[in-house]
């Protein structure tokens, strides 16, 4: 997932029936568990893949719009202990966020254009800024306050670089790319599909230009009627 963003993303294709399509356009696997869904809120064009588990019985969770949970994600809202038990707390994923494969989320807020590796670790009460990536693997500690354009990787991890400011732009590019190549199969859809919408889509656009555009004027013309 975190390989370069400027090579275009193969087309990837799910099984229709695997997966459940909301009106807003979210993509659920129906071999995920949502645990409180009436606590969970998704703003559309999401895909949550096979295995995720979301604790929305703990606090309320808000995922922003395309997203992606690859397989084995756990997102869990973060709790503080007291005196007389503990407490947990809302989380929210702003928009284009991809979480890796099998990575733990227990983080307070996190950022638009963020990039989670396989297999990390996002501790208690984190706060993710805009524009992070996190390299595989890698174990961020309780209570990490992670800086906008930054890259961590290790454990415990640790700033390795500084990201440029045009790179929220390639995170956000690359996560719709990432949805819209994201396309079913199944009895009734052959593959290529989503290749067949983008077309289509094109096509749409240009018409819509072209009619937009003042029609030159064209010279009369009279029908001639022919002798038998």
């Amino acid at each position: 997932m975190l390989a370069t963003y400027e090579v275009e993303r193969p087309e990837v294709s799910y099984n229709k029936a695997e997966y459940i399509v909301t009106a807003s356009g979210n993509k659920v696997s129906r071999r995920s568990v949502l645990c409180g869904s009436q606590n969970i809120v998704i703003n559309g064009k999401t895909i949550i893949k096979a295995g995720c588990m979301i604790r929305g019985d703990l606090a309320n969770i808000r995922l922003g719009k395309y997203c992606a949970l690859e397989e084995g994600v756990v997102i869990r809202p973060p709790f503080k202990k007291f005196i007389k038990g503990c407490a947990f707390f809302p989380i929210q994923l702003g928009d284009c966020c991809l979480v890796g494969e099998g990575t733990v989320l227990h983080a307070a807020t996190v950022g638009n254009f963020i990039r989670f590796g396989k297999n990390c670790y996002i501790g208690r009460r984190c706060v993710v800024k805009d524009c992070v990536i996190v390299d595989e693997g890698a174990v961020v500690t309780d209570d990490t306050v992670m800086p906008p354009f930054t890259r961590w990787a290790g454990s415990p991890a640790r700033i390795v670089e500084d990201l440029p400011e045009s790179m929220s732009y390639v995170l956000g590019v690359d996560s719709q790319e990432y949805y819209d190549k994201f396309v079913p199969v199944g009895p009734d859809v052959g593959p290529g599909w989503g290749s067949a919408v983008r077309r289509i889509s094109a096509v749409r656009r240009i018409s819509s230009i072209s009619s937009a555009a003042p029609a030159s004027k064209q010279p009369e013309q009279k029908s001639v009627k022919e002798d038998d």
